[in-house]
């Protein structure tokens, strides 16, 4: 019972599989938690973020850390942000060791991503064990910089241990909240058409700018034949929530109903919306692709162009290959297109076949074993041998 009182310090840059493990953890009696992450959801805002939000509904402190990326590709265009980030990279670092003798945790438990890395440089010269988990198929160069510091490095798919060194390679699978596979807060769904089939458009913590643009754009015609949940992020930048409200308002009252948007789907309320899906619009995130795979969802991928190693049109093409999902890509992409391929969807829903004209039900099954439903548990297994 020792070890229960020791601090497990979160950090990185994927929300949910850490609130996976840090709720297994819970359930072991662990209960001194330290967050540092981003406290508004975007540069320049003052809006908290989804991260920000969550991390106070478990009641866990929160450091806000403001660093920088580092900028691999240099050019006339990008120098200017790049030695800004340069500035921001060296203010990261010296507010990282503050945070850590101040918090003193006895272990630093890494998400991956630019935002952990001076916090793990600092733990690691300060002698404090390091985790780290990545929850891609491909690696950045943030974290393989931060896997050199670890004592052990989880991954979520087995052809990710290559970019690490085998000896600290522990093939965990991603961790998925459990409030995933629980249907808890039904408020968002009192007023729909349950004789319509329902589409989630599902941009990630933040929502995602460019689908809720194509979105809109056919919103009536979806409405037609669709309820459509819709999280669209609370940018005050994009201001897509409130677009999404006025349009609403708009609508003639027979459809109104069936369409919900909201700038977050919180915790209680995430399982309802994507079991009660039966079609989810969204990006190609490790997080949300673990998710489909578990849930068997019917799924558009429209992947974000020019992440790390093109991570998201990988998982995208994951996900296409179990026969879930369509991958679009986002440059040229049409509104047309895009609806075009959520009517194709729904036949193939209809007639009881997957996204590559397999049967359902099988490629549900065999999607499942894609992942590893217990992987919270494996995470929390391998931090109780470090701490």
């Amino acid at each position: 019972m020792e070890n229960h009182n020791k601090k497990i310090l979160i950090t990185g840059g994927h929300l949910t599989p850490a609130v996976a493990v840090i709720n297994e953890l819970k359930k072991r009696g662990y209960t001194n938690f330290v967050w540092v992450g981003h406290k508004y959801n975007q540069s320049g805002s003052n809006t908290p973020s989804a991260e920000y939000n969550t991390v106070n509904e478990l009641s866990i402190p929160f450091y806000h850390l403001k660093t920088g990326k580092l900028i691999r590709d240099w050019s006339p265009s990008t120098f200017i942000y790049g030695i800004k980030n340069l500035f921001a990279i060296v203010g990261g670092f010296i507010n990282a060791f503050t945070i850590i003798r101040k918090e003193k945790p006895s272990l630093v438990m890494s998400f991956g991503g630019y935002l952990a890395l001076p916090i793990v440089f600092a733990a690691y010269i300060n002698g404090i064990k390091i985790a780290t988990h990545e929850q891609t198929i491909v690696t950045g160069l943030a974290n393989k910089i931060i896997s050199k510091f670890a004592t052990k490095v989880f991954i979520s798919w087995e052809d990710s241990a290559k970019y690490f060194n085998a000896n600290k390679v522990v093939f965990t699978g991603n961790p998925i909240r459990s409030d995933v596979f629980e249907i808890q807060d039904e408020s968002l769904l009192v007023n729909i058409n349950t004789t319509l089939p329902t589409i989630l458009v599902y941009g990630g913590n933040q929502g995602a700018h460019e689908i809720n643009s194509r979105i809109f754009d056919i919103l009536e015609d979806l409405l037609k034949d669709f309820n459509v949940i819709h999280q669209t992020g609370n940018s005050n930048v994009t201001k897509d929530n409130e677009q999404a409200l006025h349009i609403k308002n708009s609508l003639n009252k027979d459809i109104t109903n069936r369409y919900i948007p909201v700038d977050y789907i919180n915790s209680k309320q995430v399982g309802t919306v994507l079991n009660k899906a039966d079609i989810i619009v969204g990006r190609s995130g490790a997080n949300t692709v673990a998710e489909i795979l578990a849930l068997g969802k019917l799924c558009v991928l429209i992947s974000i162009p020019q992440t790390s190693h093109d991570e998201q049109i990988k998982n995208a093409k994951f996900v296409e290959q179990a026969g879930l999902g369509i991958y679009l890509t986002q440059n040229g992409l049409t509104p047309q297109k895009l609806y075009q391929t959520i009517l194709l969807l729904r036949n193939q829903l209809n007639n009881g076949k997957s996204a590559n004209n397999k049967d359902l039900q099988e490629v549900k099954e065999s999607a499942l074993k894609l992942i590893k439903l217990n992987a919270a548990q494996i995470v929390a297994d391998q931090i109780e041998t470090l701490i």
